[in-house]
Parts: C-alpha cells; structure tokens; sequence
C-alpha cells in the first residue's frame, strides 16, 4: 500500500540562474547554460541514460550527470546525460535534490510526469501567461504516492524503458518517413524523365 507525502519532506527545489544576473550577483562569467535544447536530448535519452551516478560537483550551481531537472514550461522532469554535466541550468529549470533514499529518481520521473494524481495537481498550481509554471512552493506542497523500495525501482525502471522506447520507434517512423519520401520523389523524377 503507497503511503502519501508531501514533496517538499522528500526532495528540495532549486531554481535555476537567471543569466541576466549571473555575473553580478554569483560570479559566474563564461557561463553555459542547460537549455531547452538540453533538456530535449536528456528526455529524449540521445545520450544514453544515467541510471545512478556520484556527485562530482564542477561548482554550486552547475549540474551534475544523474542530477533531476524540471523544465518550468514543460512541467517535465529528466536526468541529466553526460554531455550536459557542468552546465548551469538557467531560471527556466529547477533542480531537484534529493534528502534521502526514500524516493527513487526514476519512480520520481514517473510520479511527476506521468501519475495521473500529480498531473491533476500541477495543473491546478500551474501560473503564468508566456511561460506557464509551478510556483517552487506549489512543488513542495504536491502529495505523491510512495511504494516501497523495491517497487519504486520496478515502476521506474519500466518507465525509463517505455520513454527509451519510445524514442526510438519515433526516430525509426522518421527514418521510414524520410526513407518513403526520398523513393516517391525519385520515381516522380524517374517518370517525369522518361516522358
């Protein structure tokens, strides 16, 4: 039987960088920042997929590999790969620390992109007109479900594996597509040679 909880007693948020104020107020110059872009290629696991990695800080504001991000637009969240480690995540990300070994990061990925209890909360909390997201607090106060160990590690794992799936067979019906396209086309220019 899941045991309900409330987020903030399991994890902490810490919202990214706004760039604007890097320099100034943390010091940061020659800054690279984790991006939309980044966090596509995490999600999308073009990487491969960190399952459980130790810390090795590059400093206090940048990511790590296995690191948890929440993209704010989205209300998504992934791990982070091996090529985005060392980056700083700008103001549109929010890190996610973990307190304990209470939460697995792959049942958390499952529990705050896919569970249908947490979807309905977040959209509720969700504020913003251009850029829509959950206010930091509203993350803490989400009630999740918790399993023990031993399932969380089963649901996430087979949650991982669907999205790696997933990904795939998209590129693979890209392929197919660009495959298809490129032998009509060339059977129109076959047949408007011939004429």
């Amino acid at each position: 039987m899941a045991k309900q909880y409330r987020l903030g007693d399991l994890v902490s948020f810490e919202q990214g960088v706004n760039s604007a104020r890097a320099k100034k107020q943390y010091g940061l110059v020659d800054v690279i920042y984790y991006d939309q872009a980044s966090f596509e290629k995490d999600y999308n696991h073009e990487e491969g997929f960190a399952e459980e990695v130790a810390k090795s800080s590059f400093n206090d504001y940048s990511l790590n590999e296995g690191d948890v991000i929440i993209s704010n637009s989205l209300q998504q969240a992934t791990i982070v790969g091996m090529a985005n480690a060392g980056k700083v995540p700008s103001i549109n990300f929010t890190k996610v620390d973990f307190r304990d070994a209470t939460l697995d990061k792959q049942y958390f990925l499952y529990l705050f992109n896919n569970h249908n209890s947490v979807k309905r909360q977040k959209e509720r909390e969700v504020q913003g007109n251009i850029i829509p997201k959950i206010p930091i607090k509203a993350l803490n106060d989400l009630i999740v479900p918790v399993v023990s160990m031993h399932e969380q590690i089963k649901i996430g794992q087979i949650y991982t594996d669907t999205l790696k799936l997933q990904t795939k067979l998209n590129r693979y019906s890209e392929l197919i597509e660009q495959f298809t396209n490129g032998v009509l086309e060339k059977t129109l220019q076959e047949d408007k040679n011939r004429e």
